[in-house]
């Protein structure tokens, strides 16, 4: 793949990041193929411009930005990516998908869940669903508190946990005392 020129564009060489993310959880609609899933991020993943305005990244900026990027060898021209973005071309390498979802990832919101290589395969896996389970702050704070914990006291918080997500019953079995 070859570079599409190197100059900067009118818009400036490094917008502003804005604060938006992807939507997620069960209402967030799901993208079934490479290019869907890359137009999503495109319209979701924006900047902020010098009036203040949120604007979404050009598929020339993207492509030059990407193949500008020093921590790894993939260049993308504005042509291939345009071909993904418009479903043409639907076998990206892992290489370009990784380097893709870097640059969204770099410009996400804080708050949104991580954008990996993984985003644009088809399978929904558990480590998308443990990306939008961290995406909560209050679920990073105990996961950060549970490592500094030994092993015994992991297992007893687990205890704990499972004894809390139990349901709640009216009234104290022969097995429970009673409050």
């Amino acid at each position: 793949m070859t570079r599409e020129g190197s100059s900067t564009t009118a818009r400036g060489a490094n917008p502003a990041p804005a604060a938006v993310g992807r939507r997620s959880g069960p209402d967030a609609p799901r993208q079934s193929t490479v290019a869907g899933r890359l137009n999503e991020l495109f319209a979701t993943v924006t900047w902020v411009d010098e009036r203040g305005r949120r604007r979404e990244y050009s598929t020339p900026q993207v492509a030059r930005a990407i193949s500008d990027d020093p921590s790894h060898d993939t260049t993308v021209s504005r042509v291939y990516l345009a071909t993904l973005r418009s479903g043409t071309n639907t076998n990206p390498t892992v290489a370009v998908l990784k380097a893709i979802a870097r640059f969204f990832d770099q410009r996400r919101a804080v708050e949104a869940p991580p954008i990996t290589a993984s985003y644009f395969l088809d399978e929904e896996d558990e480590s998308q669903e443990f990306r939008r389970q961290l995406a909560d702050r209050q679920v990073r704070m105990i996961a950060m508190r549970a490592g500094n914990m030994t092993p015994a006291v992991r297992r007893q918080v687990l205890q704990m946990l499972d004894i809390l997500e139990q349901p709640v019953s009216e009234e104290p079995t022969a097995e429970q005392p009673g409050g």
